[in-house]
């Protein structure tokens, strides 16, 4: 026993003379090991800090779990982390501890300072765009189409607008998009336009120098479009962006150029947009509320996803990939569905996507059982139907009085897609194919 505690206290020592923050975590988020870099980095106590998940420290913790499952590290990668007094950019690589039959038990994870912010970011972030198509799950012939279309204009130097619902997989098919690219080497940047304050976004987007502003930080900052140059800024939620900053993102459109605060330098950037948004922007457009001229500039080539419930045949399909990746994440057992049981999941009408989907899976798995169903509310969607007297005698094709009732729709909701779509019970994604089928 004296030589076990002998032995601990010198790997102690050898943790905390090393200048760089050690930490090892298990695979239900438990910190077990701690050096004293991490206090210093992270500003917790050590009693805190092993309090904490390590998701409470690192944001996206998943997705360094995930690239170290698949590629059996996460390395040199800058990342979110949550200090105690504000929010910090640190290095992180990450590498698995397995046990005696090669099942990762634990990972540790090893945390450096950006030094050098500038340089840092103009070799971001390849590693952020981790998503290829060949990654995304399905076998809708519909979605396959979307897939092979997006492979298609992949390598354009126009603006790509993603329309879809929450939960779709729109920085998915993003991510790939510029993957497949020949700006695949170049940085991938991800702005979510609605996460960041009005009187920030300009900072953000654009930088600013040193002095611009009283909280200035010493030798200013670099704009998300700089440090993109070269690659693809994904701008999310483009539909939230206040609209004086929309007059200054069409400036950058039309002439490649950006001014950081406090500056009336111009900077070129050779960037490409890849924007998305949930909302109909053309109705935002008519509220007043998106600017038409940048409405035209970023809606060059469209991509529509489907919503889940119209890609019911990949239901199964999504269920086991998550059941099998959840199950090894947690290092807990895989739960079998029984048909009837899959039936209720295919009919669900997943007004959270495919995100709704991922966390039912992993909530089943850390249950342990199915039946966790029997307790959830599952609501099916019913078309409207057609009214008898909306249809006069005259015997008409299915397809004419398809496209009448879709005219019918759309003009009793003023055009507006997302309501028209719900009203007839498909999918927006649809609705758009049966508008241009019909030249409606």
């Amino acid at each position: 026993m004296e030589k076990d505690k002998l032995v601990e206290e010198n790997i102690e020592n050898i943790l905390d003379s090393i200048p760089t923050g050690i930490l090892t975590s298990d695979l239900s988020g438990t910190i077990r090991i701690i050096n004293k870099s991490i206090i210093k980095l992270f500003g917790y106590s050590e009693e805190k800090i092993k309090s904490m998940k390590i998701w409470d420290l690192v944001q996206n913790w998943n997705m360094v779990l995930d690239e170290v499952h698949n590629n059996g590290s996460f390395t040199n990668e800058d990342v979110q982390v949550n200090a105690h007094t504000n929010r910090l950019k640190l290095n992180l690589s990450a590498y698995p501890i397995y046990d005696s039959k090669e099942r990762i038990v634990e990972i540790t994870c090893i945390f450096n300072e950006v030094k050098k912010p500038r340089k840092l970011a103009n070799r971001l972030i390849k590693s952020q765009a981790i998503y290829t198509f060949d990654k995304i799950i399905g076998k809708n012939q519909n979605f396959i189409d979307i897939i092979n279309y997006s492979k298609q204009i992949a390598d354009s130097r126009s603006n790509v607008i993603i329309v879809g619902d929450s939960g779709t997989g729109k920085e998915v098919f993003a991510q790939s998009i510029h993957n497949y690219s020949s700006r695949k080497d170049k940085p991938f940047i991800a702005v979510n336009c609605g996460a960041i304050p009005s009187n920030l976004i300009e900072s953000e987007l654009f930088g600013y120098e040193e002095g611009a502003f009283t909280g200035a930080r010493p030798g200013g900052h670099l704009g998300k479009f700089e440090a993109a140059d070269g690659g693809t800024i994904f701008l999310d939620e483009i539909g939230e962006m206040p609209l004086d900053m929309q007059i200054k993102l069409l400036r950058v459109i039309e002439e490649g150029v950006i001014n950081r605060i406090g500056s009336i330098k111009q900077i070129p950037v050779n960037v490409r947009i890849i924007s998305a948004t949930n909302k109909d922007l053309k109705d935002e457009v008519a509220k007043g509320k998106f600017r038409k001229d940048l409405f035209y500039r970023i809606n060059v080539i469209p991509i529509y996803l489907p919503s889940l419930k119209d890609r019911k045949d990949d239901i199964p399909i999504l269920i086991n990939y998550f059941m099998e990746r959840i199950s090894k994440r947690l290092n807990k057992r895989k739960v079998d569905i029984p048909i009837g049981y899959m039936e209720r999941l295919i009919n669900y009408d997943w007004p959270g996507n495919i995100r709704e989907l991922e966390n039912l899976i992993e909530l089943i798995i850390n249950t342990g059982s199915i039946k966790i169903l029997d307790k959830l509310q599952f609501n099916t969607v019913e078309p409207t139907p057609i009214k008898s007297e909306e249809i006069d005698e005259t015997i008409f094709t299915l397809e004419t009085v398809e496209k009448k009732y879709i005219e019918k729709a759309l003009n009793k909701f003023d055009g507006n897609i997302s309501q028209t779509a719900k009203a007839l019970g498909i999918g927006r994604n649809t609705l758009y194919r049966k508008i241009k089928k019909y030249s409606i």
